[in-house]
């Protein structure tokens, strides 16, 4: 019989995020860094949809209530599981996937030893996973400005729709450029960039994860973000959203599938691509250097933007001095599918990978 941290690990795997098995077992020695005996046995009774108070976790689990509440808290402190506040002040309980989730939660805990697990973990377990699938659970969100002509954007498309629909904002270090800069390596791009929203801001900001921030400096960090080139990525649903990465080329977990891998399904394009006129054009190559996918290269001295490549986030159009690259939307045919809300993406995910959502 596997042994409780193999059990977790098959049950993480059940996302449609996945958790996958490697030949290395990296993903066990992660699993026993982060979770007791007890507390992994106590995950296997977690179900990550509706959230569900200590009284009937209890009742599942066999377990004492006032013991059991102390430790579900103690696992949500750590970031192992999501915690909610309900209306009637009662505490809620869920389980997360690895992705986006526990890893994300391990900002304030990271160290070198643990750091070198989660790095190893991504190239021989996430990477892998990603070459199978076919739908990406992020999509980005072009810069704003960039497609105002438009007469068919929608709320999704608009990073102000989704600062507007929202009373409370937390922001937070972006994981990847942190555990970058802890090795050694990444780059001056804005560290304090990943946002989140609603719910999700309660519990980056009581778990210190994250400060609050108004919605005016909501707005700075993604004015200041889009300057630093950074794209705007969320979840591929059309409903409301309670988290925003920024994300760069060069330290980012989910940009490396398309620009190290080669996974070009990994994320979601928006709905626009990039063009530019030949005529007005002066080949400078700002464009170049704002491309963090490298879908914009510079051939015999002139800009080439490989359509294949580029995902619409609108950084080379924003900055460029002559105008010349503008943001083209693409055809009903061409513009990739997006979901009702973050349960339906998961469930579309989970039936494109075979695995269950949610858990019964």
């Amino acid at each position: 019989m596997p042994n409780v941290y193999e059990r977790l690990r098959e049950r993480l795997d059940m996302f449609p995020q996945g958790f996958p098995k490697t030949e290395s077992g990296v993903e066990l020695k992660i699993l026993k860094h982060l979770f007791s005996p007890d507390e992994a046995e106590i995950m296997l009774h977690l179900r990550p949809f509706p959230p569900e108070n200590v009284a009937t976790i209890a009742e599942r689990t066999g377990k004492d209530k006032t013991e059991l509440g102390q430790t579900l808290y103690d696992m949500s402190r750590r970031g192992l599981i999501l915690r909610y506040r309900g209306p009637d002040d009662e505490l809620y309980y869920f389980l997360i996937p690895w992705v986006v989730g526990i890893w994300e939660f391990q900002l304030n805990n990271l160290t070198q030893e643990n750091i070198k697990l989660y790095e190893k973990y991504f190239e021989e377990g996430m990477v892998p996973s990603q070459r199978m699938r076919k739908i990406g659970g992020l999509r980005v969100i072009p810069v704003e400005e960039e497609i105002e002509g438009s007469t068919e954007i929608q709320p999704y498309e608009r990073v102000s729709q989704l600062i507007e629909s929202h009373t409370r904002f937390a922001v937070a270090d972006c994981i990847c450029r942190k555990e970058a800069k802890m090795l050694g390596k990444g780059c001056d791009k804005l560290l304090e960039a990943c946002m989140s929203f609603g719910p999700s801001a309660d519990f980056y900001i009581e778990n210190g994860i994250g400060r609050e921030i108004s919605k005016e400096e909501a707005k700075k960090i993604l004015l200041k973000a889009e300057e630093d080139g950074l794209i705007h990525c969320s979840t591929n649903s059309a409903g409301n959203k309670v988290f925003m990465c920024n994300c760069c080329g060069c330290c980012c977990k989910s940009l490396a599938n398309l620009t190290k891998y080669g996974n070009l399904q990994a994320i979601v394009t928006s709905n626009y691509y990039a063009t530019k006129d030949q005529e007005t054009c002066i080949d400078c190559g700002t464009c170049v250097e704002r491309c963090q996918v490298d879908a914009i290269r510079s051939e015999n001295d002139s800009t080439v933007i490989d359509t294949d490549k580029c995902i619409g986030c609108g950084l080379c159009a924003s900055t460029c001095p002559t105008g010349s690259i503008t943001m083209v939307r693409k055809s009903p045919q061409e513009a990739p599918p997006i979901f009702s809300g973050a349960k339906a993406l998961l469930q579309a995910m989970g039936k494109e990978t075979g695995k269950a959502y949610p858990f019964q």
